[in-house]
């Protein structure tokens, strides 16, 4: 069974922290627990099976959590896919930690390793204390993490690019590619607008997100009615973190806009 989380809920920290897991019950809501968790992305290499997680319960109570990963991909609108998988062992599956406390656990490949990267969610799902007040009746806020686990091949490939720009009256759309073998996640993604001298008119900055191995992102802009007809060149920045080389991703269109009427 697959589940489809929109990319709009998404998190840029790579966690998503789904704090509206409510039991309405019309009273003073209960808190989520505080939590830190170490470290928030997991990659297991040939040489590097498995790895711990460490989370520490900063709160004053108890705090219960189930444990589990799913195989995840993404739809070309950025929307995750989260499905069954027993490729990844994560062990125990449920956890108990008291206030001021920590614990670990364990993840570890079950899968032979492949040329392609593959990409997983350990979901760490705070679960109802075991007591529930009695009486009055509260909301329970309970802590949802997603935490992104990538498999690599033993040699990474990395090549996005910019296809597919095209603009018909004042909509702008193209594809980030991902050509490469692993996973590519932009700083930004930057639609620019120039003049006939090269200045630039506009510029918008689009959601930034992961395209990973072999995907595409699908991208669609408006551009501003106001500056549409000056426009002769549109152009898509795309900025990649370091180590990568500095020169943005670029795609260009050159001519001028079909402006909306």
């Amino acid at each position: 069974m697959k589940n489809r989380i929109p990319a709009s809920s998404q998190g840029r920290t790579g966690i998503l922290l789904a704090a509206a897991t409510a039991m309405v019950m019309f009273s003073p809501p209960a808190l989520a627990a505080e939590v830190q968790i170490v470290p928030v992305i997991l990659t297991l290499t040939p040489t590097a099976r498995s790895a711990v997680v460490t989370i520490k319960n900063d709160g004053k109570a108890e705090a219960r959590f189930d444990l589990q990963v799913k195989a995840w991909s993404q739809t070309p609108l950025g929307e995750m896919v989260l499905a069954e998988t027993d490729d990844i062992i994560v062990y125990p599956l449920v956890l108990a930690i008291a206030a001021g406390e920590e614990r670990n656990l364990r993840v570890g490949i079950a899968t032979p390793f492949e040329e392609v990267e593959k990409t997983y969610r350990l979901i760490v799902e705070e679960i109802p204390p075991a007591e529930k007040p009695e009486g009055a009746t509260v909301v329970q806020i309970l802590n949802k993490f997603l935490i992104p686990i990538f498999v690599t091949p033993s040699k990474a490939v990395q090549k996005l690019v910019v296809a597919d720009l095209a603009d018909i009256a004042g909509k702008v759309t193209f594809r980030l590619v991902n050509e490469g073998n692993v996973h590519e996640r932009p700083d930004t993604v930057k639609l620019l607008g120039l003049g006939a001298d090269g200045k630039e008119i506009f510029q918008q900055e689009l959601a930034a997100w992961y395209v990973l191995a072999g995907g595409v992102r699908e991208y669609t802009a408006t551009v501003p009615k106001e500056a549409c007809p000056a426009v002769r060149q549109l152009v898509v920045d795309v900025t990649l973190p370091p180590p990568r080389p500095p020169e943005p991703v670029r795609g260009r269109l050159e001519g001028p806009v079909t402006c909306a009427p």
